[in-house]
């Protein structure tokens, strides 16, 4: 049986081996193309299979090449946006700095300039941490001017650093005076970002955004600084004084450095 089967194979063999030999002799003929087409398909198959691995190996380079091109582009934005935000700071603190030293050239009771660089942890106190103490002239009850206006006062000195109590600390009280009217309080911390004008009789015509400055009548701070402005007007909380709410000028928050000053 095995042999017959090989017999035919070869009779096959030998068929198409003479057809394409009489192919080659007389030019080309149609009645062949019947025992070559599964020659013609496995070639066109074969040339498939390369053009598609091609295309694949090149669209992969493309890839490959785009995917670097974007890092490249990501980094260089990336190190634009560093540039342009170093730049943004820079000018920030130029701004703030400038008006300190405004205060300074008006001001000879000028010390020092300073850096906040912390801030109390808890919501108990109403503090800052300066980068500067007792070897730079910085003494208790001296004054921290920010750049719009006072921040509170120096309370304990250390030799390199120092702490600041604001002036919306509950234990902070300030000598103010209404600028229009003239008329004087005390300012103490609200223990937020608001601090309370006492002592102000019942009498005195108040208007919610009138100026408070401080007065130097305590001792501590200087004379005519801008500390806020009144917000609220309540004259019905006690029996001789109206209760007046004031937000300091300077936002306390986002005060990052600020001027010493002695009394």
């Amino acid at each position: 049986m095995l042999k017959k089967k090989f017999s035919i194979f070869i009779s096959f063999i030998l068929l198409v081996f003479a057809l394409l030999t009489y192919q080659s002799i007389k030019g080309g003929g149609r009645f062949i193309d019947l025992p070559l087409y599964p020659l013609k398909l496995l070639e066109r198959a074969g040339s498939a299979v390369a053009g598609g691995v091609k295309d694949i190996f090149n669209t992969y380079i493309l890839i490959i090449g785009k995917e670097e091109e974007n890092r490249r582009l990501r980094e260089r934005l990336n190190r634009f946006e560093q540039e342009k935000n170093r730049y943004i700071e820079t000018e920030l603190e130029n701004k703030r700095l400038r008006k300190i030293l405004q205060l300074k050239s008006r001001r000879p009771e000028y010390v020092t300039t300073a850096d906040v660089f912390a801030r109390d942890p808890t919501n108990w106190f109403q503090m800052l941490w300066i980068d500067k103490g007792s070897e730079d002239g910085i003494a208790k009850d001296m004054v921290a001017i920010a750049s719009v206006g006072p921040a509170g006062k120096v309370q304990r000195v250390f030799t390199d650093t120092a702490n600041v109590i604001l002036i919306t600390d509950v234990n902070s009280s300030v000598a103010v005076r209404l600028q229009s009217s003239r008329v004087a309080g005390i300012l103490e911390g609200g223990g937020d970002n608001r601090c309370f004008l006492k002592y102000v009789s019942k009498d005195v015509d108040v208007k919610v955004g009138e100026r408070v400055v401080t007065s130097g009548l305590e001792g501590i701070y200087p004379e005519g600084l801008l500390i806020g402005y009144v917000t609220r007007v309540n004259r019905d909380g006690g029996e001789m004084f109206q209760l007046i709410e004031v937000t300091p000028a300077q936002d306390l928050n986002k005060v990052e450095e600020v001027a010493i000053f002695r009394r």
